[in-house]
């Protein structure tokens, strides 16, 4: 009998409710008779940006856009008879549309918006409650840049062509095509890409399921960043205000790009990704994520 950690996320479905004000969404559980937030176990190797998207459109009807991080729930739930422990992350979550397809079910009977204050009061769980606080000092936020390094390339010593054109290793054509459903969950508008095939191959599969046009710049790239370092200072375009912005870029290039950006340098390993969100305040919040 397993006692590992099950693991889950969900959000804090908000929207504008005029003068400043917010209403949020809470669910309905029959099974518990409670009212808390859309939340749910992760799949089996499911990302966890990706589960939190997943359970709040199942629960809700809502596809979101996931925002600034609120924090994780720690606590003790029955599994198989036993107590185990669970741990819950969450984020902000902004519906990307109007309607909403929410049908009645054994798990969530019933959903309502209600103003923040109103929803403190509905919720069944302090540690609920802790998590509106939470999202009021956190959003609106004003633009999100999303740091990516490309997902596994084919060795450099098996390529022989330019290096520019080595492309992805199949791991690394898989890894793309998962990014699709992460971006997605980030509500990524607007794709920038070192001009390097296996920067723009990374990209390439979100691209065509959106539709969205591949921004290439050169200056990212390792052999235009080696030729001109001074060009990533242009890059404050990347702030794209009401834009969630993707950028692709190569391991030797992210720490001066991230600097260039105002953000922390640390390591990417292929794949991995730091998702960065600039408030109203100035103050950025960041987070980073492994290989999807």
């Amino acid at each position: 009998m397993s006692n590992a950690t099950v693991v889950a996320a969900g959000g804090v479905v908000w929207r504008a409710a005029g003068d400043d004000q917010r209403e949020v969404l809470l669910v309905h559980r029959p099974r518990y008779d409670d009212w808390s937030l859309p939340k749910g176990k992760l799949a089996r190797g499911e990302h966890v940006l990706v589960g939190a998207a997943r359970e709040v459109y199942e629960e809700t009807g809502l596809v979101v856009r996931l925002g600034p991080p609120l924090g994780v729930q720690r606590y003790s739930v029955r599994k198989n008879g036993a107590t185990v422990p669970k741990l819950v992350h969450y984020w902000s979550a902004e519906p990307v549309t109007d309607g909403i397809e929410f049908t009645p079910n054994n798990e969530v009977d019933a959903i309502g918006w209600l103003p923040v204050r109103e929803a403190r009061a509905q919720l069944s769980y302090p540690r609920d409650v802790e998590l509106l606080e939470n999202l009021e000092s956190v959003v609106p936020a004003v633009a999100t840049v999303v740091l990516l390094r490309h997902t596994p390339a084919i060795k450099r010593k098996e390529w022989d062509g330019k290096d520019s054109a080595r492309p992805l290793s199949p791991e690394g054509a898989e890894m793309a095509e998962r990014l699709i459903d992460v971006l997605a969950a980030l509500g990524v508008d607007r794709i920038l890409s070192s001009d390097a095939e296996r920067c723009f191959a990374t990209v390439a599969p979100y691209a065509a399921a959106t539709g969205l046009t591949i921004e290439e710049h050169p200056e990212i790239s390792e052999r235009g960043h080696e030729a001109d370092p001074d060009a990533l200072r242009g890059l404050h375009h990347v702030w794209s205000p009401g834009h969630v912005t993707v950028v692709c870029s190569h391991r030797p290039v992210l720490p001066a790009l991230s600097r260039a950006l105002g953000l922390k340098v640390g390591k990417f390993s292929p794949g991995a990704f730091l998702a960065a969100h600039r408030l109203t305040t100035g103050r950025v919040l960041t987070e980073r994520f492994g290989t999807p």
